[in-house]
């Protein structure tokens, strides 16, 4: 059969514009459909081809693809990195994450609540990296369960600066009550269930006109002049404050009050205390000893330092030459037993904790004792890995907490170790 002359057009858009690219095998010169012609009956065969990129569909969805992930990133990133730098919202929207943070200056101290569990008590200057949490900076006071190392509260109580002699002091008198020193004239009194400080440095003092003045410097006074703030008056006048019996003593009205503290009283209330003996000149051969003494109770008011250390006076081997008339009775309570630079760090009517040095070497390991103060038995020895400046211990319902310059130890009945706060 003769072939048919027909006007051929692209079978998709209809255009009779198009290039033979082979024998019989056309591209069409507008939408670049290919398309071929079979004989006889002159069957157009199309393939459709989309090879203009602003319709490639497989293209398009890679390329919304790589966009649509450069987009989530971008704002991933801008979500994710500004969190690492500032303070957040927890997963618990009532409680805020602090940024980072160093302690530029701080103190710490141990103390049992009403349960009998050890709390953690931190007061010092904290610095806070970056720009924006310079705010943040300043004087801070916070509580921690020193089992748990859970952060109990934190408040920011005073702002910071480098200049400032930003010194932090803690201390806890023998009833219970615990304060706080900042930079030397500040006072706080801890509330310890509610965990929070409160200002105390002029009401402190209201029962008192020679303090009307004010403070310009307040310390805690050494533990031989007995529980008491040692006070600079805004009128240059110096003065020990004790707050158990709420007085005021000046230096020589200390002074004048110790011939009462040593008289004999009918009836008088005593107190027991615990002493290591000082090294003697006169007998260098004798060994440190622990001694368990009593004298007349001051009842929170001065207290005076008894010196334990052998003498030769007239003659005569004595113990405790200087203020021998405030002791009642003393008696060695660890006869025979050795102590090499040994400190007391706690005792009550049960116990006696001690550091003391494992060996006489220089930086020689420490050891932790706990002695049964009625018959001088060792509880147990728990022993510190390296050389280290203990300070003083609480005692709590499962053991004892022992404070070093940075740390904490907490150490069972069974002389184990049960935890070791640092702070982060």
């Amino acid at each position: 059969m003769a072939k048919q002359i027909k006007a051929i057009k692209c079978p998709h858009c209809g255009s009779i514009g198009k290039t033979e690219i082979k024998a019989d095998h056309f591209i069409c010169s507008s939408c670049n459909t290919e398309y071929f012609l079979d004989n006889d009956d002159i069957n157009i065969n199309h393939n459709i081809n989309y090879n203009t990129p602003l319709f490639n569909t497989g293209g398009g969805k890679k390329i919304g693809l790589i966009i649509g992930s450069v987009v989530v990133a971008f704002f991933v990133v801008a979500l994710i990195v500004p969190l690492l730098f500032v303070g957040k919202k927890s997963k618990n929207v009532n409680e805020y994450v602090r940024p980072e943070f160093n302690w530029y200056s701080q103190e710490q101290l141990a103390y049992t609540d009403k349960n009998g569990q050890p709390i953690v008590v931190v007061f010092g200057a904290r610095r806070y990296s970056g720009n924006d949490n310079e705010n943040e900076t300043g004087t801070y006071i916070s509580f921690y369960d020193l089992i748990s190392d859970k952060e109990l509260k934190t408040q920011k109580i005073g702002t910071f600066n480098i200049s400032n002699s930003n010194d932090f002091k803690l201390k806890q008198f023998s009833n219970g009550d615990l304060y706080a020193i900042a930079n030397k004239t500040t006072i706080y009194k801890i509330d310890k269930e509610n965990y929070s400080p409160i200002d105390v440095s002029q009401s402190l003092f209201k029962n008192h006109t020679a303090l009307a003045s004010g403070i310009a410097n307040a310390e805690f006074a050494y533990d031989s002049n007995g529980e008491a703030f040692n006070l600079m008056t805004n009128e240059g006048i110096n003065v020990f404050f004790f707050p158990l019996i709420d007085k005021i003593y000046t230096k020589d009205e200390m002074s004048a009050s110790q011939p009462a503290f040593e008289k004999k009283e009918i009836n008088e209330k005593l107190k027991t205390q615990y002493r290591f003996s000082l090294h003697s000149d006169d007998y260098p051969e004798e060994k440190i000893q622990l001694f368990k003494y009593t004298m007349k109770d001051n009842e929170g008011g001065p207290d005076y330092y008894v010196h334990l250390s052998w003498m030769n006076y007239r003659g005569k081997k004595i113990l405790n030459y200087f203020l021998w008339d405030v002791l009642r009775s003393y008696t060695d309570l660890t006869p025979g037993r050795v102590y090499f630079d040994p400190k007391i760090l706690f005792s009550d009517n049960d116990y006696v904790v001690i550091a003391t040095d494992k060996t006489p070497a220089d930086k020689s390991p420490t050891n932790i004792q706990c002695i049964d103060a009625k018959n001088g038995k060792l509880i147990f020895s728990y022993p510190v890995p390296t050389h280290e400046n203990f300070h003083d211990g609480i005692r709590y319902k499962d053991g004892f907490v022992v404070r070093a310059g940075n740390f904490l130890l907490t150490i069972g009945m069974d002389g184990k170790l049960i935890k070791e706060f640092k702070l982060r």
